[in-house]
């Protein structure tokens, strides 16, 4: 029995490129279409879920953030309590993994900058046009194991989200059958292929999850088993070859 394709699904023709950002985050998945919309509901759910994990990954942990270094800063300017962050910003765009731009609007907040910088051992290279670029100091081990542990809570947090949406489509699958909307036979090969499904996104979620934490942590990293270091450097032997992992 040939199963109607869902009406929202996000699937292409017949595959789906992998989404990546403008900072690099990439899911190394591509989704292969299904004759059955039970299956590509599941493939696209768990899709969302590495998508979602791999960006938060990205984007969310950085080491060294010191973007709100001067928000809850307070200065007296003309005999006035003031928020140093109302007059000095953190330029997000010319951020690096070395360095940082800070705007001032006047030079009289150059003093109350230099206490901020002192504090957190940040050191001024140039300041030009009211613009201090500055270098960031190097993050110590701790920080960068704090990072690795919130991957890894994020990681936790995206493997339960694969089983949620399993365990959905399932259901969904037992209530057609019950409702003689579908036979036994479709019902138990789609439960059958969504199990699978579910078991190939773990895998990549474990791959992305170990990218991310090899990327932050550099000569420190490790892996935390022999079964975690197999499969990680399998999926990435394939990813190199063939640049995604198809699902």
């Amino acid at each position: 029995m040939q199963l109607k394709k869902s009406k929202g699904s996000i699937l292409a023709e017949a595959e789906i490129e992998e989404q990546v950002d403008d900072k690099g985050a990439t899911n190394v998945v591509k989704l292969i279409e299904d004759q059955n919309s039970y299956i590509n509901s599941s493939k696209e759910r768990m899709y969302d879920v590495i998508t979602t994990f791999v960006n938060n990954a990205e984007n969310s942990i950085a080491l060294n953030d010191f973007s709100q270094i001067f928000k809850t800063v307070t200065v007296w300017i003309k005999f006035r309590p003031r928020k140093l962050g109302q007059y000095v910003e953190i330029m997000k765009e010319r951020t690096t993994e070395t360095t940082i731009s800070i705007r001032y609007s006047d030079d009289m907040y150059i003093p109350h900058i230099k206490e901020v910088l002192k504090e957190h051992k940040i050191k001024m290279i140039s300041n030009d046009h009211n613009v201090m670029v500055c270098k960031t100091p190097r993050p110590s081990d701790q920080d960068i194991e704090i990072a690795v542990q919130k991957i890894k809570v994020l990681a936790n947090t995206a493997r339960s989200s694969l089983s949620q949406g399993k365990a959905a489509e399932i259901q969904r699958l037992q209530s057609a059958l019950k409702n003689e909307y579908l036979e036994a036979k479709d019902v138990k090969y789609a439960i059958s292929s969504i199990e699978k499904i579910e078991e190939k996104f773990a895998a990549v979620l474990t791959y992305s999850r170990l990218e991310a934490e090899k990327k932050i942590s550099g000569k420190l990293f490790r892996y935390d088993s022999n079964e975690a270091k197999d499969l990680h450097l399998a999926l990435t032997r394939r990813v190199k070859k063939n640049s995604v992992i198809e699902i």
